[in-house]
């Protein structure tokens, strides 16, 4: 090997071996932010009144969950997957911990790894009737962060369709139920000033398998954009004493047409 190529290979191995140390400092950095944001997350558990007057098709679809005396304060998943952020991207792999209340609450911690050496984390939280995220390259460089009004709403319509992994917010006295037809049911939460509202989709055998929104908000190259938005149920499965959607996929609907962003399945799902 000569003298010239020996220094390019030299030159490349200390550039791989910095990268792995960024990536590694990162991602600890972007750990130890999340284990603090979810300590104090648990440690501040609210609670909120049960509606007492449910429509059946809720109560049908909480009694197939199991919530019943399965009380809990926060729970917690654990995701894996595969994330687009549009449709002609490749898929990056995804690893996901979400914490969840029976309130209008909510933390994600999220990590992106479209190739060895490179991560995008992002952290997101709704609370009070705010919600931000902020995006991370390698865990630490700031790639932007949304803090707006319509992004609140956009969330808070997320926390109430994730409702399909949190049953006990399903039976908060802050969110209204209007039956639409015998598949159909339009729930619509409420905190504070903000509001936000969903369609609950059932099966036959009254679970609810997938939630519609038109309150939610995209990110787009002018910004925030309104576009409709859905989760659907692939599968359930038992999960520390409840019934849950084991996998589950996200789309977006714009003017260029439908595409899903991202397909998961639940590792883990702990009542705390």
């Amino acid at each position: 090997m000569s003298p010239l190529l020996k220094k390019v290979f030299a030159l490349l191995l200390l550039l791989v071996v910095v990268n792995i140390g960024f990536v590694w400092y990162g991602q600890a950095s972007f750990d130890a932010t999340f284990q603090s944001l979810a300590k104090a997350f648990t440690e501040n558990n609210a609670s909120s009144p049960h509606n007492e007057n449910l429509p059946p098709a809720v109560t049908a679809h909480l009694e197939r969950t199991g919530i019943a005396h399965k009380e809990y304060g926060t729970i917690l998943f654990q995701m894996e997957g595969l994330y687009r952020k549009k449709p002609s991207s490749k898929g990056a792999e995804m690893h996901a911990l979400a914490l969840l209340r029976p309130t209008p609450d909510m933390l994600w911690a999220i990590r992106l790894k479209s190739n060895p050496l490179v991560t995008f984390n992002a952290l997101e939280t709704y609370h009070a009737g705010m919600a931000k995220m902020k995006t991370l390259l390698f865990g630490i460089i700031p790639m932007g962060d949304f803090d707006s009004e319509a992004f609140a709403r956009s969330e808070l319509a997320r926390v109430l369709a994730y409702g399909l992994f949190n049953p006990l917010l399903l039976a908060s006295d802050r969110i209204d139920y209007e039956s639409l037809d015998d598949r159909h049911i339009r729930a619509t939460i409420h905190d504070g000033n903000l509001t936000a509202s969903v369609v609950f989709e059932s099966d036959r055998e009254g679970r609810f398998v997938g939630a519609v929104s038109h309150d939610r908000v995209r990110p787009g190259k002018k910004g925030l954009q309104p576009a409709d938005w859905q989760l659907k149920v692939i599968s359930f499965g038992d999960f520390d004493g409840l019934h849950l959607p084991a996998s589950a996929e996200e789309s977006w609907s714009t003017e260029e047409g439908s595409y899903v962003y991202a397909t998961y399945k639940i590792e883990s799902a702990k009542r705390l």
